[in-house]
C-alpha cells in the first residue's frame, strides 16, 4: 500500500483526504491541533506544526512518503513546495516560482512585468521609508503574507497611513506591506485547471465581502461576469501559466472586474478554503477536488467538458463582527435546498471575522435569477442566537 501525507488537518481538509482514501492509500495527516477532523480518521498522526518547514522536511524524510499533498492554506502549500523540490515530489512548482505567486509583493513585481492588469502598487520593507509618491488614495495597505483579509486597511489619506502600516506589520510574519491603489468593481474568482501549461477547464464564481470588508463569506456559480470578461481574465492568466511555467495543477485567482476592465488582484497554486471546491462540485457535477489533487499524485488531469452542469449554487461562511458565543441559528433563503456543514458546538464562542467562522451552507436555488438576487444577502437571511438571548430574554 503506498503512504500519502496530507499536509493540514482542518475541515477545508477533509474532502481530500477521502478523496485519498478512495484511492487505496495509507492516508497520514500533519496538523498540530488533536481535534482537527482529518485526525480522527488518520492512519497516523503527526502532530507538528507544518508552517515549521525544518519539522516537515525531518517527518517527510524519516517516514518516506510515497506522495505528499498540500491543503488549504498558503503555509502548507509553501511548506511542501520547499522541501518538494530538493526530493522529487510531483504537482509543485519550483520554490521561487511558488515564492512569486503566494507573496504579494513579489506577485505585484511580476505582474508589472508582464503587463498583466493588476492595481498599481508599492511593496515596502520593514523599517523601510513609506513612498507613496504617484499613487492615487484611497489605498489599501496589506501584509504581503497573511490571507482571509487579515491586516487590511482601506486609507482614505496620509493621515490614515501610520495607523494601518502598523496593523500590516503587526498581522506580517516577516512585517513586510504592500500598498496597492483601490479599484472600484465588483469581487471574483477563477479556478483554471492546468495540463501541459494549457487551461483544460475552467469555473468563474461570484463573490461578497458582507461582514469583513476583506474576506469573502458569500460567493455562487455560476457567476454573472460577462463573457468577454470571463474571456480576457482566461486569455491573461494562460499567458501567466506560460510566462512562469507552472507545473500541471490548480492556478485560483482572485480578481477585481467592472462593465469594461478587470485586475487581477492575488493568485494561488494552493486549494481555496471554506470549502470552495464544494460549491463547484454542487453546481456543475464536476469533481473540483479530484482535479485537485491528482497532480500530486502523478495523475492527469482530463475532464468531460461535455458533462458539466449548471445548477445555481450560493455559498454563505457564517461570521460575526463581534465575538458571541453562538447557541443555534436558523435562516430564511428562499432557496429549494440548504445544506449545512456546521463548524462550532452550540454555545462555543464564536471569534469575531475573519478570525473565525460557525458554519458554512450551500443554498441551491430554483434559477439564476434568484440566485443574483439572494446571495449578497445571505448573511441577512440567517439569524444566531447566544444563550444569553434564549434563556434571559424570555
Amino acid at each position: 500500500m503506498k503512504r500519502a501525507l496530507l499536509v493540514g488537518s482542518s475541515f477545508s481538509a477533509a474532502p481530500i483526504f477521502f478523496l485519498l482514501k478512495k484511492r487505496g492509500l495509507h492516508v497520514s495527516v500533519c496538523g498540530r491541533l488533536e481535534t482537527d477532523p482529518c485526525h480522527q480518521y488518520a492512519d497516523a498522526s503527526f502532530y507538528i506544526d507544518y508552517s515549521d518547514r525544518e519539522a516537515l522536511l525531518r517527518l517527510v524524510e524519516s517516514e518516506k512518503f510515497d506522495f505528499v499533498i498540500p491543503t488549504c492554506n498558503d503555509y502548507s502549500y509553501m511548506s511542501c513546495a520547499w522541501f518538494a523540490e530538493r526530493l522529487g515530489y510531483p504537482g509543485f512548482d519550483n520554490y521561487n516560482v511558488a515564492l512569486i505567486i503566494h507573496t504579494k509583493n513579489e506577485f505585484r513585481r511580476i505582474t508589472q512585468q508582464y503587463n498583466v492588469p493588476a492595481p498599481r502598487a508599492s511593496c515596502q520593507k520593514t523599517n523601510q521609508p513609506i513612498n507613496v509618491s504617484g499613487m492615487k488614495y484611497p489605498l489599501l495597505v496589506k501584509p504581503i503574507d497573511s490571507f482571509s483579509g487579515r491586516g487590511v486597511t482601506k486609507v482614505l489619506d496620509t493621515s490614515e497611513l501610520e495607523n494601518a502600516i502598523d496593523a500590516a506589520r503587526q498581522a506580517s510574519r516577516s512585517g513586510e506591506i504592500v500598498l496597492e491603489e483601490f479599484v472600484d468593481g465588483a469581487l471574483h474568482s477563477h479556478s483554471a485547471f492546468i495540463h501541459n501549461r494549457e487551461i483544460v477547464v475552467d469555473f468563474f464564481v461570484d463573490e461578497f465581502c458582507t461582514v469583513y470588508p476583506y474576506q469573502v463569506n458569500c460567493s455562487n456559480h455560476p457567476s454573472q461576469l460577462t463573457i468577454a470578461i470571463q474571456s480576457a481574465v482566461r486569455t491573461t492568466i494562460a499567458r501567466l501559466v506560460k510566462q512562469l511555467d507552472l507545473q500541471d495543477g490548480l492556478l485560483h485567482t482572485q480578481f477585481i472586474a467592472n462593465s469594461e476592465q478587470y485586475w487581477v488582484i492575488e493568485c494561488m497554486r494552493r486549494c481555496p478554503g471554506d470549502l470552495y471546491g464544494n460549491l463547484i462540485e454542487r453546481s456543475t457535477g464536476v469533481s473540483y477536488m479530484d482535479f485537485f489533487v491528482r497532480p500530486f499524485l502523478s495523475e492527469i488531469i482530463s475532464p468531460d467538458v461535455r458533462l458539466i452542469t449548471q445548477k445555481p449554487i450560493g455559498r454563505h461562511t457564517i461570521s460575526v463582527q463581534n465575538p458571541m458565543p453562538a447557541y443555534t441559528f436558523s435562516h430564511t433563503i428562499p432557496a429549494v435546498n440548504v445544506h449545512i456543514t456546521p463548524l462550532k458546538s452550540s454555545g462555543e464562542r464564536l471569534k469575531a471575522a475573519p478570525f473565525d467562522k460557525l458554519a458554512i451552507l450551500f443554498a441551491e436555488y430554483a434559477d439564476e435569477t434568484t440566485m443574483l438576487e439572494v446571495t449578497p444577502h445571505l448573511a441577512e437571511l440567517v439569524s444566531l442566537e447566544s444563550l444569553e438571548e434564549i434563556y434571559l430574554d424570555n
